[in-house]
């Protein structure tokens, strides 16, 4: 008995970096959300938002400006996802904290501009891992 209460206390432990990153995350994904949404391939809705950007569902791991359902993608993100841009947490954080610099350096076009006007100089990580943790 003693030891079932020791590992659910360990547990429960662990968790508290996971549920504070998902925490986290999650009140950063209601600035993203005005464009993007998180539906699971089946249509599952499992974060609302706007259709005006690609949907984030399986961002982790995903090349760039490969989601099926979105045809917009700017010259500049095309161009980056034929040079092999796969959005790891790294590459995730780079691109939100200054998204036109990042895509500058990846692709190496100079004046290169994407659609994305957003940035964020903080929490990037917490908003990977919460988008990650959605579409497990």
């Amino acid at each position: 008995m003693k030891r079932t209460v020791q590992t659910a206390l360990l547990g429960a432990l662990l968790m508290i970096p996971a549920q504070h990153a998902m925490g986290a995350g999650q009140e950063l994904w209601r600035e993203c959300r005005v464009c993007h949404m998180v539906a699971a391939p089946d249509g599952t809705v499992l974060e609302r938002g706007g259709r005006s950007a690609p949907n984030l569902y399986g961002i982790a791991g995903r090349p760039a400006a490969s989601d099926p359902g979105f045809r917009r993608y700017s010259d500049l993100m095309q161009s980056a996802g034929r040079a092999g841009l796969v959005w790891t947490r790294e590459n995730f954080i780079a691109y939100l904290r200054d998204t036109n610099e990042f895509m500058r350096r990846y692709t190496g076009d100079p004046d290169g501009r994407g659609h994305m006007n957003a940035s964020l100089a903080e929490g990037a990580g917490e908003l990977f891992d919460y988008l990650e943790g959605l579409s497990r």
